[in-house]
């Protein structure tokens, strides 16, 4: 229980709401508030609907935002709704409890459901990826030999400021090499603050990852490391022509963050 809570309290907020009678107006309001908050709203669905406990005049509602695998939970009358932690002062217990343990069944299948199509969806961008990485975008491939000729061939998107991808490629990604056919690297940049110097980081990976008997490992910790300003040797006519792929590739929206991390099948390994 404590695990679906936290999973569905939002930031405490009132808003106001001009709500009417069936769904139809509630979900405008609803589609306000989160895109107030700078959440993408493509489509909500309400999954229970029903009588607040313990509060008068406000009834509770849980939904789904399309594309987001965590419901809402919001208060509401017809001036207001409430999102967040709602505690009886009398008890300490959140207000919200009995309303999601009488409703549990509807939103673990509501819940089930989503997150399969979204692992449907992930698996048929990640075959769009190998796709455009196996023909379109192959000069941004660099290979790493496994240890395992009858494993998987793996594909590592990464960004060398990426934080994340700095402690998959210290602790994690010699485990991967050793269980696998080989690693399909491709290192890419995200535009976003601290990442100013990835997209000439990951071109002089690729441009020194292809020279004969490359360490990419090595070359890959080399990328990473913020003293090292080698990259700043890289080739610019050869960075150039490799950022401009990466940006179209980027622009695809396949890419959702890195590190992203698939076998040949396009299934998450991570």
């Amino acid at each position: 229980m404590k695990n679906i809570i936290s999973g569905l309290l939002l930031s405490v907020a009132v808003v106001s709401s001009s709500f009417a009678a069936g769904h139809s107006q509630l979900k405008k309001d609803i589609s306000k508030y989160f895109t107030r908050n700078k959440v993408n709203v493509k489509s909500i669905k309400i999954i229970a609907e029903g009588k607040a406990i313990n509060l008068k005049n406000l009834h509770a509602v849980i939904g789904i935002i399309k594309g987001n695998s965590k419901p809402f939970l919001l208060l509401y009358n017809k001036d207001t709704m409430i999102a967040g932690s709602i505690i009886n002062r009398n008890n300490g217990k959140t207000i919200f409890t009995d309303f999601i343990n009488k409703n549990r069944v509807k939103i673990k299948k509501a819940l089930s459901s989503v997150v399969k199509k979204q692992k449907k969806d992930k698996i048929k961008d990640n075959k769009k990826l190998i796709s455009l990485f196996n023909n379109k975008y192959k000069d941004l491939v660099l290979t790493i030999k496994g240890g395992n000729p009858n494993g998987k061939t793996v594909y590592l998107i990464t960004d060398p400021n990426c934080p994340y991808c700095q402690e998959y490629e210290k602790n994690e990604l010699s485990g991967t090499i050793k269980k696998s056919k080989e690693i399909k690297v491709i290192p890419i940049y995200l535009n976003i603050p601290g990442h100013e110097t990835s997209p000439m980081r990951s071109s002089w990976l690729i441009e020194q990852g292809n020279k004969k008997g490359a360490d990419i490992v090595s070359l890959m910790h080399k990328a990473s490391d913020s003293n090292n300003k080698a990259y700043k040797k890289v080739n610019k006519k050869f960075a150039k022509k490799m950022i401009a792929q990466m940006k179209v590739l980027i622009s695809s929206g396949l890419i959702k963050g890195t590190p992203t991390i698939f076998d040949q099948n396009g299934n998450p390994t991570r």
